[in-house]
């Protein structure tokens, strides 16, 4: 199976440095073509990437959301057979993804599951795993589907998904729209337990303020059509 395995980044230097290696090293991952999408970082992470070989696109617009949103348009333009993204910040074992290969034969959406994987210490503090939490709580009430963990940023999708997703979101609230986006798609997310790391790298999560824009997000997709914005 063809994959494109996305990295989205944003001044990302210290977890992209550690993370490269793990897969270009890796000989597992020689179906994946990586591509790092990059937020006009102004540290070393474009430099980091070029070392390695590895194809960095920038992204239109601004924010993890605008990023996965650049990185659908590049698939889409491709012949690739699937998407995979996962954090450019090592918090996610990106092996994760090799497990998660197999099932596309019969799953159109495999996420990582940290919530019910195992969480090492120091990976998530406890305000976020209460309010992960809470937000994947409301996420299965206003979707009436289980959501496992609906802020992961470890995913395997096939084409057929990516190409019925509506997106709009340009923050963190992202990995919500495409859980909310698959339901409202007729797919549903096939959930698989993994181990969660330590970022590496200073964080640019909100905890409060993106978890009440991550909320907004899941009920107003539930609400209103949702419809594709331009970047």
């Amino acid at each position: 199976m063809g994959v494109l395995l996305v990295l989205p980044t944003l001044d990302e230097e210290v977890g992209l440095a550690s993370l490269l290696p793990e897969i270009l090293d890796d000989a597992r991952f020689e179906g994946f073509d990586l591509v790092v999408v990059d937020g006009r970082s102004t540290d070393g992470t474009v430099g980091i990437a070029g070392a390695h070989g590895v194809e960095v696109v920038i992204q239109h617009g601004r924010g993890k959301g605008a990023a996965f949103r650049t990185a659908v348009d590049l698939f889409l333009a491709g012949t690739w057979e699937a998407m995979a993204m996962i954090d450019a910040d090592g918090s996610y074992p990106p092996e994760a993804l090799l497990q998660m290969v197999p099932l596309m034969s019969t799953e159109s959406l495999v996420v990582g599951d940290r919530l019910g994987g195992h969480l090492e210490e120091g990976s998530m503090s406890r305000l976020n795993f209460l309010g992960n939490h809470a937000l994947s709580g409301a996420a299965s009430i206003l979707n009436r589907y289980h959501a496992a963990d609906v802020c992961s940023g470890c995913w395997l999708m096939r084409r057929d998904l990516v190409h019925d997703l509506r997106l709009n979101s340009t923050g963190f609230e992202i990995e919500a729209e495409v859980f909310s986006a698959s339901i409202a798609a007729g797919h549903r997310p096939h959930w698989m337990p993994i181990r969660y790391r330590e970022r590496r790298g200073a964080t640019k999560l909100t905890s409060v303020v993106d978890g009440l824009r991550i909320l907004r997000k899941l009920v107003v997709r539930r609400l209103v059509v949702a419809t594709k914005t331009r970047l």
